[in-house]
């Protein structure tokens, strides 16, 4: 938005220091103590006296905003704060309305999140703008078949991503018929466990944990592999950025049918789907990608083509810029 004319300032509860971009900490240094900042962000919205103040995830920032006289809030609400963090009680679910209502817009990354938004309000606007690529970062990467195929993940090690689902479908794969490798980028608590999993089912050989993946470096991996697979097993995945970075370097992406997944995958066209939690179904999928490079060619065009069509980073900035200057108006 800066490099667009825009004045932006950024206000964080508390600054990472390995990640710092700048902006004003209020430095919380938990979650409880978000309520104890509120005057403290009051103050900080008053002297700024932003045209928009914009808010990110109901259940935190959100929240705390809705303490703010404003006459043009947008609150984006990004996923687990609708779909998980009202059902923890009956509290957490009023302080989710009261972030809701008290915004004057709100946006949503995808059509599942916005029906999810809906079950909370229905009389407050709400416009979808998906999560953007940067399409000359994540270029199109033609890939040549080789004797390996390569299938590769990149999420948090969490249940919530499906790793043991994937590691439960390299298993159930013919691997005398077929020569292939499985990549597992990321981090997480569920790490050891998973290294447990893949040792018990005797597939060390084939499945290698490459660890975390910085950011710029993510086009380089998802450039080394044939397949990318997304088996989220949570409607917490309101969106699923990782399968369009991966259709933006030309990759058939596999996932499974939970949250804004099937928005983002076109089942048959840019990839092949599978229920929530069904390693059989994925490993079918694999197989059959394997074995036809020629679809894995064509799904990966495919994907290029809807990615530039609908998620590019210039469009969903444009269409925020649009929300802004709508709101101004």
């Amino acid at each position: 938005m800066r490099s667009m004319g825009h004045r932006v300032d950024l206000i964080t509860f508390r600054k990472d220091p390995d990640h710092d971009i700048g902006g004003i900490g209020l430095g919380a240094d938990s979650k409880v103590s978000y309520l104890f900042k509120i005057a403290k962000f009051r103050e900080i919205v008053a002297k700024l006296n932003p045209e928009i103040l914009h808010t990110h995830y109901a259940s935190s920032y959100g929240f705390i905003a809705r303490f703010v006289k404003h006459p043009r809030k947008i609150l984006s609400v990004w996923g687990d704060d609708i779909v998980i963090f009202p059902n923890r009680n009956f509290l957490t679910k009023i302080m989710l309305t009261q972030a809701l209502r008290k915004s004057t817009y709100i946006t949503a990354t995808s059509k599942f999140l916005e029906k999810v938004t809906l079950e909370y309000i229905t009389d407050k606007p709400i416009k979808i703008i998906p999560f953007g690529v940067d399409l000359d970062l994540f270029k199109y990467s033609e890939r040549k078949p080789g004797e390996i195929v390569k299938i590769g993940i990149a999420k948090h090690l969490h249940p919530y991503y499906g790793v043991d689902i994937l590691i439960r479908a390299i298993h159930h794969m013919d691997r005398k018929k077929q020569n292939f490798r499985l990549l597992i980028a990321g981090k997480g608590k569920y790490e050891q466990e998973y290294r447990s999993l893949v040792g018990e089912l005797e597939l060390d050989d084939i499945i290698e944990f490459v660890g975390p993946i910085e950011y710029p470096k993510m086009p380089d991996f998802l450039s080394s592999i044939d397949i990318a697979v997304m088996p989220s097993s949570t409607e917490a995945e309101s969106f699923g950025v990782a399968a369009i970075e991966a259709a933006a370097t030309g990759l058939p992406v596999v996932g499974t049918k939970v949250g804004g997944i099937p928005e983002v995958i076109e089942d048959g066209i840019t990839g092949l789907m599978a229920d929530k939690g069904d390693f059989k179904k994925i490993a079918q999928h694999l197989t059959r990608l394997i074995a036809e490079p020629d679809l894995r060619h064509k799904m990966g065009l495919a994907g290029r083509q809807m990615v530039e069509q609908r998620y590019s980073w210039q469009y969903c900035l444009e269409s925020m810029q649009d929300l802004y200057y709508k709101m101004c108006s």
